[in-house]
């Protein structure tokens, strides 16, 4: 058992108060062990950028000279399991950081990252002869230039003796619109073996660098969701090559007894399960939130949103299904 499924194990009473709500703390530990189906797109397409790799590394050996100059370590993502990356297919439409700092004799290097306008992934390896166990840890986390707010998490897997691959995301929270453009700095200060506090290593490495939002097509919704427990409407759905977000309002939401998935599909069978959701501000009883999925099918003529809404009278029940019925939207 790794250390990520511990984790997952842990008694959800074990864990230290936070501003959240038990209800909040049962529906993340939901969706946590819950399995991702990977749409049948996405694994062909990561067969054909296998290939690619593969005829990359030939040409690092045909010219010494070129493979002078790797950085800590390469394909970064390839280190990790499927379930464990947010966006398994990232490094398609990444844009190449190739950043490199050394302090007390460890080096971190930032291979790649993407900002697809509502949330941010970045690949980055960590060099060190400190034994920092199977899955360390950073306690300073990356920040995002204006924004009020932001969720934000590490993963970090050992590749042998001396190198660790990482990934990080992040969702920030802007009060308008997301920039076009995003800022970012990251002063990881010290990283932990997750087991062993003592086992860690400090230094002075700071990155500052900027990622350009993806290209985004926008289709509108406009549909209102009305059930006992409140309201949600939806606004719209923006897609782009990483990730799609279903954008909405909840209006006076019951949320100490409901929780509620989301699910899409497209025309073509594939399943889109939520990667992950971020609220926002909260107006006059309206709070505007935002759910991201996996990528859509470019083939996908239309998509249906489906959510399931769940009723819960006491902590530890299952709850009680709320049926409501879906609604598509057309993309061609």
């Amino acid at each position: 058992m790794n250390e990520f499924q511990k984790f997952l194990n842990t008694d959800i009473d074990e864990i230290p108060d936070a501003a959240v709500t038990n209800l909040e703390k049962k529906q993340m530990k939901q969706r946590l062990t819950g399995q991702k189906k990977k749409s049948a797109w996405l694994i062909k397409t990561a067969i054909a950028v296998a290939v690619v790799i593969s005829t990359a590394a030939t040409a690092v050996v045909a010219f010494p000279s070129i493979a002078s100059q790797i950085p800590v370590l390469q394909d970064i993502v390839s280190y990790f399991e499927d379930e464990e990356l947010i966006f398994s297919h990232f490094s398609e439409v990444a844009q190449p950081l190739d950043m490199t700092q050394t302090s007390n004799d460890s080096t971190i290097t930032l291979e790649e990252a993407v900002y697809d306008g509502t949330s941010v992934s970045i690949s980055f390896a960590l060099q060190t002869t400190a034994d920092l166990g199977e899955s360390p840890y950073s306690t300073g986390m990356i920040e995002a230039k204006g924004a009020n707010g932001y969720g934000a998490g590490i993963s970090m897997t050992k590749v042998d003796d001396t190198r660790y691959a990482g990934v990080i995301t992040m969702s920030p929270d802007f009060n308008n619109s997301p920039p076009k453009s995003l800022s970012l700095v990251w002063e990881p200060v010290e990283f932990l073996d997750a087991i062993n506090f003592d086992n860690k290593i400090t230094g002075d490495w700071k990155f500052n660098f900027k990622l350009r939002a993806l290209a985004a097509e926008t289709f509108n919704v406009n549909e209102a969701i009305n059930f006992e427990g409140g309201s949600y409407l939806l606004e719209d759905l923006s897609l782009t090559k990483l990730s799609t977000v279903l954008r909405f309002d909840t209006v006076d939401i019951d949320e100490d007894h409901y929780i509620t998935d989301w699910q899409l599909t497209d025309n073509l069978g594939n399943d889109y399960p939520m990667v992950f959701g971020t609220g926002g501000s909260t107006m006059f009883g309206q709070t505007y939130q935002q759910m991201t999925f996996e990528a859509i099918d470019p083939e996908a003529a239309s998509v249906t949103i489906q959510p399931t809404v769940t009723y819960i009278e006491h902590l530890e029940d299952d709850g009680e299904p709320i049926e409501i019925p879906p609604i598509t939207i057309g993309l061609k």
